[in-house]
C-alpha cells in the first residue's frame, strides 16, 4: 500500500512538473513595452524651455502644429460630430454561440457623409466582441483617405467561433481631425 501511494505521488508530481515546463498559452501575448530610460525622464520638459524665452520672440514650440488629432467613432456609440455613417454592420453567427466551431459571416459598410471634407488617414477596425465588451479578434484596414460621399466596405470573410459564447460585431473608425479653414467659422 505504501508503494502504491509513493508511485501515485511521484506520478502526480511528474505530471505537474511536465505541465509547468511544457505548457504554452493558447492566447496571444501583448508585446512588452520598453521602460523609459533615466535620461528621458531627467531632461527638462519642452514647456519649461518655452517659458524661459523672451516674450518678444517666438519659440519653436508655439509655432509647431504637431500631428493631427485623431477622431474615433464606433458603430455601437457613433460620434454625432463625426461625418462617418455606418451603413451596415453584419455579424451572423451560425451556431449562435454554441461550441464546436460555428461559422461566422462578417461584413460592414461605412461612408463619408460630409459634402466638402475629405477624411485623411482613415483606419477601419472590424472587431468581434464578447458579452463583456472585450475584443476577441480584430481586423484592421488602412484605407488612406475617404472623399466626400465615398463608401467603403470591409469584408473579413468567414471567422470561426470556438469559444462557445455569443460574439457580436463592432466597427471602429479612426481618422485625422478635420482642419477648419481660416475663413470658416
Amino acid at each position: 500500500m505504501k508503494n502504491l501511494k509513493l508511485r501515485t505521488l511521484a506520478g502526480v508530481l511528474f505530471a505537474v512538473a511536465a505541465t509547468a515546463a511544457f505548457a504554452q498559452p493558447n492566447y496571444p501575448q501583448a508585446p512588452k513595452r520598453p521602460k523609459p530610460s533615466a535620461s528621458a525622464t531627467s531632461s527638462p520638459s519642452p514647456n519649461a524651455t518655452a517659458t524661459d524665452a523672451p516674450s518678444g520672440t517666438a519659440s519653436p514650440t508655439t509655432t509647431a502644429t504637431g500631428p493631427a488629432k485623431r477622431v474615433t467613432t464606433s458603430s455601437d456609440r457613433p460620434d454625432p460630430k463625426a461625418p462617418i455613417k455606418f451603413d451596415s454592420v453584419n455579424c451572423y453567427d451560425s451556431g449562435y454561440g454554441s461550441k464546436f466551431n460555428s461559422e461566422m459571416r462578417l461584413d460592414a459598410a461605412i461612408s463619408n457623409s460630409s459634402k466638402t471634407d475629405t477624411l485623411k488617414n482613415v483606419v477601419i477596425k472590424y472587431q468581434l466582441i464578447n458579452l463583456d465588451n472585450a475584443v476577441v479578434q480584430e481586423w484592421v484596414e488602412k484605407t488612406g483617405a475617404l472623399k466626400p460621399g465615398q463608401s467603403y466596405k470591409i469584408n473579413p470573410g468567414v471567422a470561426r467561433n470556438t469559444i462557445g459564447t455569443k460574439l457580436n460585431g463592432k466597427v471602429v473608425v479612426e481618422f485625422d481631425e478635420i482642419q477648419k479653414k481660416d475663413g470658416a467659422k
